[in-house]
């Protein structure tokens, strides 16, 4: 029997991830179904599939965007800083250093 469910993920202002269905709009709050969730896109900051892309003491609003390659194996962010960085994806292990795109 297999499940499928539409879903949307939205990184709140007070730095917090959520997941609803489509089209009701229902917050999904179970950590267990969402992980088994496979996302089509990925844009979001907050979530464990990218906890590395967080740089050691940084403060909440230092990373400001993220995009997952097409391909799904690579995720590229923005920052305070003005630098892009290429990492893995996901990006699981804490504190990795990215490649430094110029």
């Amino acid at each position: 029997l297999a499940f499928f469910l539409s879903c949307f993920q939205v990184s709140t202002g007070a730095y917090k991830r959520q997941v609803h269905e489509v089209p009701l709009g229902k917050q999904i709050t179970d950590p267990a179904m969402i992980e088994k969730i496979t996302w089509a896109t990925w844009t979001s900051i907050l979530g464990d599939e990218v906890i590395g892309i967080w740089p050691r003491n940084a403060d909440k609003a230092d990373v400001n965007c993220a995009c997952v390659t097409h391909a799904g194996l690579n995720i590229v962010t923005g920052d305070d800083f003005g630098l892009v960085k290429l990492f893995d994806f996901p990006c699981t292990e804490k504190f990795v250093s990215g490649y430094f795109i110029l």
